[in-house]
C-alpha cells in the first residue's frame, strides 16, 4: 500500500506563495514581484523545501517497513540479526552413456531443450562399462531449475565418445531469493511473536530460517510427550522437495532443546474436484464459470490456517459458486465427490482439482 503524506499536494509554487504571503503579514516591505531579488531568493528556498517534503514518505518506510519497503526491510531486520534467504541452485544426477574411457570434465555445460535452462557438472567423471554418472548444478539460483527426470538431455559442446545424456533423477533444491513479502512476514513474526526456550514460535522461526521454507507451523506433543511435528511449505503454500525438507530438519536439530524428538514434514498437494450443474447468466459460458469457481475456491483455501487441521463447511463452498457472475442458479453441486464439509489435515496443501461445469 502506498504511503501518503500531508505534503503530497504541495508544489514549489504553493510553498513560494505561502512564504511571500507570510512576509507581507509580518510587514516586510520589499518588492516581491516575479524576477525581483526577494522573489528569486524565496523561489530557491521554496524549491529546496519541496524536495525535502518529497522525502518524507520514504522516511516512514525506513522506520516502519512493510512488505513494500524493499531494502529497508533488510536494514531493519539486520538489527535483529536476520538476513534475507539468498536462494539456492538446483542439483541433479546426470547419466552419460558412450565409449569406455571417455572423460567428461568438470564444468561441462548441459541444458534442457524445452526450457534452455543450463547446468554444469561439478566434477570429472569417466565412462566405464558404457556408463558414467556426475552431479550437475544449475547455472543460476531459482526454483525454475527443479526439472523432472529426463529433461536435461543435451550438451552445449559435444564431448567425443558421449552418446546420450539425461538426468536420471529430478533436479531439486533450487530456490528463489526470498521475496519482500515473505521476508517481511518472517521479520514481522520475529518482532511480534514471543520466542523463548524452544516454544512453538521458536520452531516456526527455525523452520522459516531455512532457504526455501516460506511457511511453517509447529504441532507440539503430536505423538506423545517430547514429540514435535513441524509442517513446512514453500512459495504459495506448496510442497518443498526432499533437499529443502532435510535442510530444514538439520537446522532445527542443531537449534532444538535437548530431549525433543522432532519430525519435519512437507505439505502434500491435495486436489479437491468440483462439479456443478448451473443455469448460466446471459452472455457467459461454462468455461468462464469454471474459471470463476476455481478462483473463488482457491481464494477461500488460501484463508485457511496453515499447518493445522481445519474444516470448511459445504455452505462456504456453495457460496463460492453462487457469487460467480456467470451463475444465475444451480441444480447440483458437489465438492470432493459429495455435499459434506471438507476436512483438511495439517499436511494438506489443498488446491482445486478437476472442475466440471454443465449448463
Amino acid at each position: 500500500m502506498a504511503v501518503t503524506s500531508p505534503y503530497d499536494g504541495l508544489t514549489p509554487e504553493a510553498i513560494k506563495a505561502e512564504m511571500l504571503a507570510d512576509l507581507q503579514v509580518k510587514g516586510v516591505d520589499v518588492d516581491h514581484r516575479e524576477g525581483s531579488y526577494a522573489n528569486t531568493l524565496v523561489s530557491v528556498a521554496a524549491y529546496q523545501l519541496y524536495k525535502l517534503y518529497q522525502l518524507f514518505p520514504s522516511l516512514l518506510s525506513m522506520a516502519f517497513p512493510d512488505e513494500d519497503a524493499g531494502e529497508y526491510i533488510d536494514k531493519n531486520a539486520a538489527q535483529l540479526g536476520m538476513t534475507r534467504a539468498p536462494g539456492k541452485k538446483a542439483t541433479a544426477t546426470i547419466k552419460f552413456t558412450g565409449t569406455d574411457g571417455t572423460v567428461i570434465p568438470a564444468g561441462t555445460a548441459l541444458y534442457a531443450p524445452e526450457s534452455g535452462l543450463q547446468y554444469l557438472t561439478t566434477g570429472d567423471t569417466m565412462i566405464i562399462s558404457g556408463m558414467a554418472e556426475a552431479t550437475a548444478e544449475a547455472a543460476e539460483i531459482g526454483s525454475d531449475y527443479n526439472l523432472p527426470a529426463g529433461y536435461i538431455t543435451s550438451m552445449y559442446v559435444n564431448v567425443a565418445g558421449v552418446v546420450t545424456v539425461t538426468n536420471s533423477t529430478a533436479a531439486a533444491g533450487g530456490v528463489n531469493e526470498e521475496s519482500d513479502a515473505d521476508f517481511y512476514a518472517r521479520y514481522h513474526d520475529r518482532r511480534t511473536l514471543p520466542i523463548t526456550s524452544g516454544n512453538k514460535n521458536h520452531y516456526i522461526t527455525w523452520a522459516t530460517e531455512t532457504t526455501g521454507v516460506s511457511y511453517a507451523n509447529c504441532l507440539p506433543l503430536w505423538n506423545g510427550n517430547g514429540t514435535v511435528k513441524v509442517v513446512i511449505a514453500g512459495d504459495n503454500r506448496g510442497p518443498v522437495d526432499e533437499v529443502i525438507r532435510s535442510a530444514c530438519a538439520a537446522h532445527i536439530e542443531d537449534e532444538r532443546p535437548i530431549g525433543a524428538t522432532v519430525t519435519v514434514v512437507s505439505v502434500a498437494e491435495r486436489e479437491i474436484p468440483v462439479t456443478a450443474k448451473v443455469t448460466l447468466a446471459s452472455g457467459y459460458t461454462t468455461e468462464q464459470v469454471g474459471d470463476q469457481v476455481e478462483a473463488a475456491i482457491n481464494e477461500l483455501l488460501k484463508k485457511q490456517p496453515f499447518g493445522e487441521e481445519s474444516t470448511i463447511p459445504f455452505s462456504r463452498m456453495l457460496a463460492c459458486l453462487l457469487q460467480c457472475p456467470g451463475v444465475a442458479d444451480y441444480s447440483t453441486f458437489t465438492v470432493d465427490g459429495g455435499t459434506a464439509a471438507i476436512t483438511l489435515k495439517a499436511e494438506d496443501a489443498a488446491v482445486v482439482g478437476t472442475i466440471t461445469v454443465t449448463a
